[in-house]
């Protein structure tokens, strides 16, 4: 606990304990820090101190992922982020007083979990067509897996997406360019496109996004989360979207590659969306 206590002293700030400090006594604690909220993502979390003896002249906090201080998370408040989901959240308070030592106290808040339970559980398989030079076929497939499980994404809808080896209720598909018509002639050589149970990514949208989302300045990451969300909500039966008012976040459904009518780029499926029955 004490070079926990060094290294949180370093990332909150606190005044670091006099050399004199082990002959200093602890405040005395007569009710222990604790938390309140829900351990879900999209919630808020939020420490409280305790009570001590004497009262504190100075209270500290660091929110720790799996035992790790997270970067920047020194306030009372945490806000449960998609990177928390699956892993162990614990908060540590640090209260002080002058005459004595300075006090750490690890709060376990638990285990963060999605917005919503499971509700339906798609098993799906992954494939290739042509050729998908410069491509790592197992980074495709990891990185799919990533947006699926990603509570931002169609598992907020209480969707999880199970990848198999062969068959399941779709393929995905890393197809080349010039390859995406033999899916279906309403394809195009240019964009990705779904076709029944073929939900078809371009390798070359894959590579490079598209020069609409590039004028924008967006990742490619985001442009592949978009991507996968995109063809993929087709095949849970979603048409394109418009943009319901300028400013706001483009709908997944929305053919963002092409452009957003005065949308902002959004890779994730909006609230609306993952109401829609």
């Amino acid at each position: 606990m004490r070079l926990l206590l060094g290294l949180l002293l370093a990332l909150t700030g606190v005044l670091a304990v006099p050399a004199a400090a082990d002959e200093l006594p602890p405040l005395t604690q007569v009710q222990p820090p604790s938390f309140q909220g829900k351990r879900t993502y999209g919630k808020v979390l939020k420490a409280r101190p305790g009570a001590w003896a004497p009262a504190p002249e100075r209270v500290s906090y660091q929110w720790l992922r799996d035992g790790v201080p997270i970067p920047g998370e020194v306030r009372r408040k945490h806000e449960v982020a998609p990177e928390d989901v699956g892993h162990r959240l614990d908060v540590v308070v640090v209260v002080g007083a002058t005459g004595y030592a300075d006090t750490a106290t690890q709060v376990r808040v638990g285990k963060v979990k999605h917005r919503v339970k499971v509700r339906r559980t798609v098993r799906y398989s992954v494939r290739t067509r042509g050729g998908v030079g410069g491509v790592d076929v197992a980074d495709f497939r990891r990185l799919a897996q990533e947006t699926y499980d990603d509570p931002r994404g169609w598992r907020a809808k209480g969707v999880r997406f199970k990848q198999v080896k062969h068959g399941g209720a779709f393929t995905l598909w890393l197809s080349e360019a010039r390859l995406v018509p033999s899916f279906s002639r309403s394809c195009s050589t240019q964009w990705s496109c779904r076709v029944g149970r073929n939900v078809v990514i371009n390798v070359d949208r894959w590579r490079g996004a598209s020069p609409a989302w590039n004028r924008a300045d967006r990742s490619l990451r985001d442009y592949r989360h978009m991507v996968v969300n995109h063809e993929t909500g087709h095949w849970l039966g979603y048409g394109h979207a418009s943009c319901p008012r300028r400013g706001a976040p483009a709908p997944v459904m929305m053919q963002q590659s092409k452009g957003t009518g005065g949308c902002r780029f959004n890779p994730w499926p909006t609230p609306a969306e993952l109401r829609r029955r």
